[in-house]
């Protein structure tokens, strides 16, 4: 088991596509392989977490968004101590396909929250920015079955247009 140094800051977007979809990635590497996420990742130096959810939007799934609008900020450890994560996220406006996407995952899955079982830290995001309706105990159970301490701070901002 590695232990990290520090939290690593990290960045999603919640893209809701018009046909009621939402975009999902499957994780190919990091504790959550295997499990369908939200496209996002690692702040880079000098790089906001706007910025970043934009840029990891492209990169995993191949979507351009425009108006982010942050919806909450997580605390997300493993009870091991085997990583940490402090997680901005934010729901885009609009959303374009340009690539086919592919970074660092298995594949992009367009499909309605309630036809998907996605990681149970992505339920509670999807909760808090509005586009599903998860039972808390089965995200409750989700989280503690796989070990890990998850505190969110779900918020309601002005659009960010990046």
């Amino acid at each position: 088991m590695i232990v990290t140094a520090k939290p690593t800051i990290a960045a999603l977007a919640v893209v809701p596509i018009d046909s009621g979809e939402v975009v999902f990635v499957r994780q190919q590497r990091g504790p959550y392989a295997g499990w369908l996420l939200l496209p996002g990742g690692k702040v880079e130096f000098g790089e906001s977490a706007q910025e970043a959810a934009c840029r990891e939007t492209v990169e995993e799934a191949g979507f351009e968004v425009g108006e982010l609008t942050p919806t909450g900020v997580y605390e997300i450890r493993a009870e091991d101590g085997s990583y940490h994560f402090v997680m901005f996220a934010f729901r885009a406006g609009t959303a374009i396909r340009v690539a086919a996407g592919g970074h660092h995952v298995d594949g992009v899955l367009q499909a309605p929250v309630d036809e998907v079982q996605p990681h149970p830290t992505v339920m509670r995001i999807l909760n808090d920015a509005g586009v599903a309706r998860y039972p808390t105990r089965e995200i409750e159970e989700g989280l503690r079955r796989d070990g890990i301490l998850m505190r969110g701070h779900p918020i309601a901002a002005q659009p960010v247009v990046v």
